[in-house]
């Protein structure tokens, strides 16, 4: 059997480590935008999840027009068009 004792009133926490992701174009233009808007305090303290649906539904609808320039704009330079 398990000799080991269980204390029932001591809060279960775990230990956990996050792994420190590395940041794509779009992550550190998610953080611009973030940051634009003045909601960094926010996420950093609450994360993502804490933004209501408004906050990050801007934040995707400028992210979205954003990419679409950039896109746009390379698009352009391949071309050899101005």
């Amino acid at each position: 059997m398990n000799d080991k004792k269980i204390d029932i009133n001591k809060p279960r926490t775990k230990t956990s480590r996050k792994k420190k992701r590395i940041l794509t174009d779009d992550d550190i233009m998610k953080y611009e935008i973030a940051s634009e808007l003045g909601l960094m305090d926010k996420v950093s303290e609450l994360g993502w999840g804490g933004l209501t649906a408004k906050e990050a539904g801007r934040i995707g609808g400028m992210l979205t027009s954003r990419k679409k320039k950039k896109k746009k704009i390379e698009k352009d330079e391949g071309d050899g068009s101005v």
